[in-house]
């Protein structure tokens, strides 16, 4: 288990780690960042998707749960969170400390930690979890921060975030469900190419937007820093918990669920504050610190998930 981790998390932070570099090389400028997300997310990202839901055990009711409880737990997430910020952070910080907390790393930290450990099932049970992600940041996420920020024009990496690209995801999905529910059995290859396509997509990913990160100390936001691992890292295992045992989710969608709901602030909210401006230091602090906490945090984590 302690391999699987270090390499889940190792592509995690080697990847971020190397766009981060490339970036302040030049490298990996923004329109080019821009133009690696748009041939991820319209070529490799549907692939893996519908490879993923083709084989997904969808006949049993857990997995259909999946989804909802994914909601609950980050909607609820905005009430600790807007308590805090209405007191303590002003219109363009409560902006981007809303959309950290109601947004978590769940596919790119969570599900590849799951894919690492529990097998290409337990991904695909992920991203039925994360369903929810995409649409609620074109709706909920765009609309806080259109709220508490000043939109701007989009260019390079943001346009990449606001337009149709978002849609293909959802295409590979489909078809991945229509085959699934067809019945048509899924070629042995598949499950061998898979196991190559999903950490490159992830690895791809991560360096696409660990280009455009700034990482700057988050000393000057410690404050908010400290409530929102504590948002992250307390309040939301506890909340899928009581979800988890109430729903009577059991086997490997209860463990998905306990640790996808213990990830850290996700990358997409690093975007909000260059199309809306929302404060970028701060989400930069967010993103980093709970980050940073989430490595042991879920390396300790783990051992217990199935004993939940």
């Amino acid at each position: 288990m302690a391999i699987r981790v270090g390499l889940g998390l190792g592509l995690f932070l080697g990847s971020m780690a190397l766009g981060w570099w490339l970036g302040r090389l030049g490298v990996l400028t923004e329109p080019k960042a821009a133009r690696l997300v748009r041939v991820i997310v319209k070529g490799l990202s549907p692939l893996v998707l519908c490879f993923v839901f083709w084989q997904l055990p969808l006949r049993r009711p857990e997995p259909w749960l999946l989804p909802l409880v994914g909601l609950l737990v980050s909607s609820s997430t905005l009430i600790p969170a807007f308590l805090y910020a209405r007191r303590a952070l002003s219109r363009p910080q409560i902006g981007s400390f809303l959309t950290c907390a109601f947004f978590s790393n769940l596919g790119y930290l969570g599900a590849f930690t799951a894919f690492a450990l529990y097998g290409e099932v337990a991904y695909g049970l992920c991203m039925l979890y994360l369903v929810f992600f995409t649409p609620c940041f074109y709706t909920v996420g765009f609309s806080i921060a259109s709220r508490y920020g000043q939109p701007r024009a989009s260019s390079g990496l943001g346009s990449a975030y606001n337009d149709e690209l978002r849609l293909y995801p959802f295409l590979g999905m489909l078809a991945g469900l229509a085959l699934n529910l067809s019945k048509v059995p899924r070629p042995l290859v598949f499950e061998w190419l898979n196991h190559v396509l999903i950490p490159v997509d992830t690895a791809l990913y991560l360096t696409a937007i660990g280009s455009q990160i700034t990482v700057t100390s988050p000393r000057p936001w410690l404050r908010p820093c400290l409530v929102m691992s504590g948002i992250k890292f307390l309040y939301t295992p506890l909340v899928a918990w009581a979800l988890v045992s109430l729903l009577r989710i059991d086997g490997l969608a209860r463990t998905v669920i306990l640790l996808e709901a213990a990830t850290p602030v996700a990358v997409s909210p690093l975007v909000l504050p260059l199309l809306f401006g929302l404060d970028r230091p701060l989400a930069n602090a967010l993103w980093l610190s709970t980050t940073a906490l989430a490595i042991p945090w879920i390396v300790a984590l783990l051992p217990l998930l199935t004993r939940l």
